[in-house]
């Protein structure tokens, strides 16, 4: 039976994968896939320890280079091992079921393998497959009793996915009062410590703070509990979402409230604080907004990151089989009122359920947040398996069954919206690519087909298509992206960008204007905006932006040439030459701080070393046209003379 069903759940995978391979997004990696790659490459290639603290948890990314180390790093040996996993991961289940409720119980395993979310987890480039896998492995250990090992895997679970702690409350609490087993009960908590302790080393030795798993606690928290918050993902910065945005901007919005460098722990406990502020002071608010978060947890919707599985459903059938979390709850309801009089053996399965549910809620809701409940709610839909061959509360278990059914299915969530985030999501990978430009295009033309209003979608066609020369099309986009979010900076710096490669330098002006009210200190913006004042003939305001961007970034050198140019027009010959020099010190071969120390030269009348510097510049770069005319007016001169 075991073998049965790991052949049925390995087939859907990889008819699944195979079905995706033809899709033009296969081997995209999207959202959170895309920074598990870049760290499972650091660590396959030799970093172990890393950086700092964790800021995500870690299992996954180690997972993942172990791969790329004995296998490849291919996204379609990802998919297949992934796939594998699953299969064993219904396996666990089943024999979860078969411990608990005898031969029946394997029905459970065979729910996960047929399951579309499962399915299309296990084919997802992220932690879902691996975190779906230790579950179940829990709960085959808490089945058999085997507790100080089931300890050890809810510590790789919480490495996994870090608010599956949470699950030790109920696991505890059922050893000490369901056996009587304080001793079990200590040592199922040593087990699940003493796999996070080299964690909570490591970070302590190389981020100089103790943190169990990670330091992310405090943004995560905030997010989904803060006023407005409507218990789904909101950035903390409008328009960003990567997960190296995130940590920026936590970190640099802490410490401008601050006045002063934070650490992470730091900087976690200030979001903290702002949440628990927000709580304490809208205590009504709040529980409407966990009250909203529970329901969204048991909602059909699969509220959706970065990948939406009815966008991968247009190339799969499989993910179209219709199975979905609203049954699922139905089937959940129905085995617990007719498993009723074994209430207390199965109390743990209602009490895992319950507290991640809850663990969920307290943050913030997505559908493969929420997975790891799946296979406990399978569990406790086969406990009533067999109880329906006895007829006993038939009835009453039906109407629960519909009651739970009818409660999943609450509109609490646009599925237009997961729609255009997926499509958005993809078309912004592929325009990383220049080759595949033409196809991010026609993704986003998608994302605003199926939400025209969605921002995001409106600003990465807007941006793609100033990259492609194509910026009177642009306009429009940023302009409706900007109506929606007025806050959005980058937005409101690549109108300003277009608006200037239009020529329209006032207008371009006054974009890169509200771009620096809403990110004082973003470098590219302070010289975006002094290039343009420089245009505007308004040099000693450019200079003041110069100054501020090389403050940000003293290494660069362009910046340092920029400052000179501005310094110059502004009268200020001597200190522009400075800034030229030191633009030298960081860039030696830098033909535009040559060409520009020679103009500076030769205006006042220093036309020798002048020449010279021309002369370097053109060695540098034989195109560079100023150089050359300024070059040849000097030779022109000195025949005259």
């Amino acid at each position: 039976m075991l073998a049965a069903i790991w052949g049925l759940a390995l087939l859907l995978r990889g008819l699944y994968i195979w079905q995706i391979s033809h899709a033009p997004f296969f081997d995209l990696r999207l959202g959170d896939a895309a920074a598990y790659d870049s760290w499972a490459r650091s660590i396959a290639a030799g970093d172990w320890l890393g950086q700092g603290v964790f800021y995500q948890a870690p299992l996954y990314p180690y997972f993942l280079a172990l791969i790329y180390r004995v296998l490849d790093d291919s996204v379609t040996t990802v998919r297949i091992v992934q796939a594998v996993l699953g299969a064993f991961s219904c396996v666990l289940l089943a024999r979860a079921g078969i411990l608990w409720f005898g031969r029946w119980g394997a029905v459970a395993g065979a729910l996960l393998a047929i399951y579309p979310p499962a399915i299309f987890l296990d084919g997802s480039l992220e932690k879902s497959a691996l975190v779906t896998f230790l579950m179940c492995w829990l709960l085959a250990l808490l089945a058999d009793r085997n507790l100080q090992p089931a300890g050890a895997v809810l510590g790789l679970l919480a490495l996994g996915r870090e608010n599956a702690l949470i699950l030790a409350v109920p696991i505890v609490c059922w050893i000490v009062w369901e056996h009587r087993k304080r001793r079990e009960a200590l040592l199922f908590a040593a087990a699940c410590a003493l796999v996070l302790l080299p964690v909570a080393v490591r970070n302590l030795a190389v981020g100089g703070e103790l943190h169990l798993t990670t330091a992310q606690f405090g943004p995560n928290f905030y997010i989904g509990n803060h006023d407005g918050a409507r218990g789904t993902y909101e950035a903390l910065v409008i328009g960003h979402g990567s997960v190296s945005d995130e940590r920026e901007d936590a970190t640099r919005l802490a410490e401008q409230a601050a006045g002063r460098r934070l650490s992470a722990g730091e900087v976690s406990s200030y979001w903290t604080g702002r949440a628990l502020k927000f709580i304490g002071s809208h205590p009504g608010t709040w529980l409407a907004l966990i009250a909203r978060k529970l329901a969204l947890a048991l909602n059909v919707s699969e509220v959706t990151d970065t990948e939406s599985q009815s966008v991968y459903a247009e190339w799969s059938w499989i993910l179209k089989l219709p199975f979905h979390f609203g049954l699922l709850l139905g089937m959940a309801a129905m085995g617990a009122v007719l498993a009723w009089e074994e209430r207390r053996r199965i109390a743990l399965l209602h009490g895992m359920a319950a507290a991640y549910v809850l663990g969920v809620a307290l943050f913030y809701v997505f559908g493969r947040y929420r997975f790891p409940v799946v296979p406990v709610l399978m569990l406790v839909a086969t406990a009533g398996v067999d109880h329906l061959r006895r007829g006993k509360r038939l009835a009453i278990a039906a109407a629960a069954g519909v009651v739970a059914l009818a409660f999943a299915y609450l509109p609490l969530d646009d599925a237009r919206t997961a729609r255009a985030i997926t499509y958005h999501s993809m078309a912004t990978a592929l325009a990383e690519d220049p080759e595949r430009a033409y196809e991010a295009l026609g993704f986003y033309q998608t994302a605003l087909a199926t939400d025209p209003k969605y921002p995001a979608a409106q600003v990465g066609l807007a941006t793609l298509l100033s990259r492609m020369d194509r910026q009177t099309e642009a306009i429009p986009y940023f302009r409706s992206a900007l109506a929606s979010w007025p806050d959005y900076a980058e937005a409101h710096y690549n109108l300003g960008v277009t608006l200037a490669a239009l020529g329209q330098v006032d207008e371009a002006a006054a974009e890169l204007d509200r771009a620096l009210r809403l990110r004082p200190d973003d470098p590219e913006t302070l010289l975006a905006s002094a290039k343009v004042l420089l245009t505007l003939n308004r040099p000693k305001e450019a200079a003041d932006l110069y100054e501020r961007a090389v403050a940000a970034r003293p290494a660069d050198a362009a910046a340092m040439v920029g400052w000179g140019i501005a310094l110059a027009q502004s009268g200020y010959a001597d200190e522009a030459i400075r800034k030229y020099q030191a633009a030298l010190l960081l860039d030696p071969r830098s033909a535009s701080a040559h060409s520009n120390m020679g103009s500076t030269l030769a205006a006042i009348g220093r036309t020798e070393e002048a020449k010279r510097h021309f002369e370097r510049a053109l060695e540098l770069d034989p195109q560079y046209e100023s150089a050359q005319k300024n070059l040849e007016l000097i030779n022109r001169m000195s025949k005259k003379h």
